[in-house]
């Protein structure tokens, strides 16, 4: 279980992407809520305290996810959490721009397991991080 002790906060208003995303991650071993919105997302965030891992879809109605991502990082409490683009969008001015909002890794819809363990390697989290 490559995501153990991991908690993740999934954030996307596609019921599909967002139930496929929290199934895996908890496959992985993570501990996970999630959010269909980013309003709802940082409510929970100001309630719950912030989890190890986001994953975050970009377009979203309301608040996107590259401002989701300037109020997170705005947030001392939160400003060090792994936060993960998680989109259908495969474009590199989106990259840049997402990494300038404070994201720390891209990864493109849908997620798969792979995909996952690419991201635990590369952030450093979940077993590796705690052996």
């Amino acid at each position: 279980m490559i995501l153990r002790a991991i908690t993740a906060l999934v954030v996307d208003d596609d019921p599909a992407h967002r139930e496929l995303a929290e199934m895996l991650l908890i496959r992985a071993g993570a501990t996970v809520t999630a959010a269909d919105n980013a309003y709802d997302a940082l409510a929970r965030l100001e309630t719950s305290g912030c989890p190890d891992l986001i994953l975050c879809d970009l377009r979203m109605p309301g608040v996107d996810g590259f401002e989701f991502a300037k109020r997170l990082r705005a947030d001392s409490k939160c400003r060090e959490v792994r936060l993960v683009a998680l989109t259908a969008i495969r474009d590199p001015i989106v990259y840049s721009r997402s990494w300038s909002a404070g994201y720390d890794f891209h990864l493109d819809k849908p997620l798969t397991p792979e995909k996952l363990a690419t991201l635990a390697s590369v952030l450093s989290i979940g077993r590796r991080a705690r052996s």
